[in-house]
């Protein structure tokens, strides 16, 4: 898998001089979306934003290694779910957070960078999903063919 980590390494570097400034925007996109679950306040979020900064890097700096990733994030995950996260909420939270990104890196947010963050935030959605929902996207070969027969089946 590539992970485009330089590129993500190269954002995280840009916004941690002003990592509150991020957090505070992130945490203003989340109260204007349609997010269900419950999340801390600004104050509480403006305390965690290092360790949010902390996190991100840590899974950054090892996606080139998913295995190493998995038991971190999915520990990290547990917070979410003791939030009442709801399984809609985590793509909200990820549109939520690549706004957030572009809108606090602006002109340096280049086309490297949008992929990169896109890729990221869908194994995060799809990890996710799968850890805490126990949900997949990835369906077998004979789902796939009976969904096909019986769409052939209708058309005829």
């Amino acid at each position: 898998m590539k992970t485009h980590q330089p590129e993500l390494l190269k954002s995280l570097s840009i916004i941690k001089p002003n990592f509150h400034a991020f957090t505070k925007r992130f945490h203003t996109k989340l109260t204007q979306s349609c997010i269900t679950m419950s999340y801390p306040t600004a104050a509480q979020f403006n305390e965690r934003s290092y360790t949010l900064y902390c996190m991100l890097e840590r899974i950054i700096k090892h996606l080139d290694n998913p295995l190493s990733v998995a038991p971190f994030l999915s520990y990290q995950l547990q917070f979410l779910n003791n939030d009442n996260i709801q399984q809609s909420d985590i793509k909200v939270l990820c549109d939520t957070f690549y706004a957030t990104l572009e809108e606090h890196l602006g002109q340096r947010f280049s086309s490297e960078k949008k992929v990169a963050w896109r890729k990221v935030l869908m194994f995060f959605e799809n990890f996710s999903n799968n850890s805490l929902f126990h949900t997949s996207n990835v369906i077998s070969l004979e789902q796939r063919m009976l969904k096909k027969a019986s769409h052939e089946e209708a058309n005829s």
